[in-house]
C-alpha cells in the first residue's frame, strides 16, 4: 500500500508540472502566435473569396495560460443579412499546440 501512495504522489507531482508547463507553453513565442492568425487570414480569404476583409490588431496580442489570444476585426462593405453586422471583432485564442480557435467566417451576402 505504501508503495501505491507513493506511485500516486509521484504521478500528481508529474501531471502538476506537465500541466503548468503546458499552461506557460514557452515554446510559443508571440511572434509566431502572429504568423498563425496572419496565415489563417491567408487561408480563408483563398478559400472563400466572398469573405469579408479581415484586419489583425497586432498590438491587441497577450499572453494567456495555455496560449495567447489577439484581436480579429472584420469589415464586410455591404449589409450582411445572414448576421446584420457591418464591422465587428472576435477575440481569438492560439493554443499551446499552435491551434486556432474563434476565427471569424463572416462572408458577404449575395443579395439578388
Amino acid at each position: 500500500m505504501l508503495c501505491y501512495n507513493i506511485f500516486m504522489g509521484k504521478f500528481l507531482v508529474i501531471l502538476v508540472l506537465g500541466v503548468a508547463l503546458l499552461a506557460w507553453c514557452p515554446w510559443l513565442k508571440a511572434e509566431e502566435a502572429l504568423s498563425i492568425v496572419d496565415a489563417k487570414v491567408t487561408q480563408l480569404r483563398r478559400e472563400n473569396p466572398d469573405l469579408c476583409a479581415m484586419f489583425v490588431n497586432k498590438s491587441s496580442i497577450k499572453k494567456v495560460p495555455f496560449g495567447y489570444t489577439e484581436e480579429v476585426s472584420y469589415d464586410c462593405t455591404i449589409t450582411d443579412d445572414l448576421y446584420g453586422v457591418l464591422k465587428s471583432h472576435n477575440t481569438v485564442f492560439i493554443t499551446f499546440y499552435k491551434g486556432l480557435f474563434g476565427m471569424p467566417k463572416k462572408t458577404i451576402a449575395n443579395n439578388i
